[in-house]
């Protein structure tokens, strides 16, 4: 099924702020409204994101219900989830597959929320992995202009357009009421893998490792090797820094499964580490650990470090949208939605 990129989202558009999976930090809705309406956009709080995660995990069914009535409102033009967490699979069973489909709109969203960018794929529909409102938006006392650019653009563009790395970033956590300025490291780019040395234009799909790994333990129909076909695999890691041994696992249970011969490329964000002494050492690991493990089952291009999930600056990687993977000349582009 090709996917298509719902509507934009202009100037003065209205979007809808939910969460589908936890609460939001105190202090990360009013920041967060704040700055989408610095992006000329109208805000409104639907009614799970102003209720306690406790609440949330208790009621998988209205979180559903939040969805739907987010998609299917005619002025609200964009989705925007508050927060990760680590119980969307419960709404899952909850959502109306034709309820989405009929009602087309940009969800944004990380983490926890690769459950749902795996459900509107399922349906056609191209959504924006990242400019979720914590820590995404609200993150640093202002936001980084690259994440304001790449979110704008993930906003109004069809396509994405051409990525090219961010000069900086940072794995620091952030913490809203301390508010203190992270520390950024400069840039090394993007780290190709590229023993085929080819171009593929494929549509992306893929998300958080821990949550892909959720899908494949409930062996949901929405990430498997026939969903895999034909597609370039996106992968990212939380906070929970996974072992070298957890990754090889996960990439292990992928080919064994078929998934990764099915895939035309990979490509990884760049993780969060343990920090200080540790953070280029887990890097380095993380690399060499997912490249190995890959190459004893395909051969495939994989492109390390780019700037999606959990540090900053946030790129929200289109899911579901054909992408192109120019190995030979390193470059990395988003055709026009077949």
């Amino acid at each position: 099924m090709d996917a298509a990129y719902p509507p934009p989202v202009e100037r003065g558009d209205t979007v809808a702020v939910i969460a589908p999976s936890h609460a939001a930090p105190r202090g990360a809705l009013s920041r967060g409204v704040e700055r989408l309406r610095s992006l000329d956009l109208d805000v409104e709080l639907f009614d799970t994101a102003t209720r306690t995660t406790e609440w949330l995990r208790a009621n998988p069914e209205a979180r559903a219900q939040d969805v739907h009535r987010a998609f299917e409102r005619e002025d609200v033009r964009g989705v925007i989830a508050a927060f990760g967490g680590n119980c969307q699979l419960q709404m899952l069973p909850h959502l109306d597959p034709e309820t989405l489909r009929e009602n087309p709109t940009r969800f944004f969203g990380a983490s926890d929320n690769t459950h749902l960018h795996l459900f509107l794929d399922s349906l056609g529909l191209v959504s924006f992995y990242g400019a979720q409102l914590f820590p995404d938006l609200v993150a640093d006392p202002r936001m980084h202009p690259a994440t304001r650019e790449w979110v704008k653009r993930a906003l109004r563009e069809t396509p994405f357009g051409v990525l090219s790395p961010a000069g900086e970033w940072t794995d620091e956590y952030y913490d809203i009421e301390s508010d203190l300025p992270r520390t950024w490291f400069e840039s090394e780019g993007w780290r190709w893998h590229a023993p085929a040395g080819r171009t593929v234009t494929a549509p992306v799909v893929g998300g958080c490792l821990a949550m892909l790994e959720s899908q494949l333990l409930t062996d949901t129909p929405y990430f498997t090797r026939e969903t895999c076909e034909g597609r370039i695999l996106a992968v990212e890691t939380s906070g929970e820094t996974p072992t070298p041994a957890l990754i090889e696992r996960f990439f292990t249970a992928l080919g064994e499964r078929g998934i990764l011969e099915a895939c035309e490329a990979l490509v990884v964000g760049k993780p969060e580490t343990p920090g200080d002494d540790e953070r280029e050492r887990y890097r380095r690991r993380q690399r060499r650990t997912i490249a190995a493990t890959v190459s004893e089952y395909a051969d495939l291009p994989i492109v390390f470090d780019l700037d999606f999930g959990h540090p900053g600056p946030d790129l929200p990687l289109p899911m579901g949208a054909p992408m192109t993977v120019d190995a030979p000349t390193r470059a990395i582009r988003f055709a026009q939605s077949r």
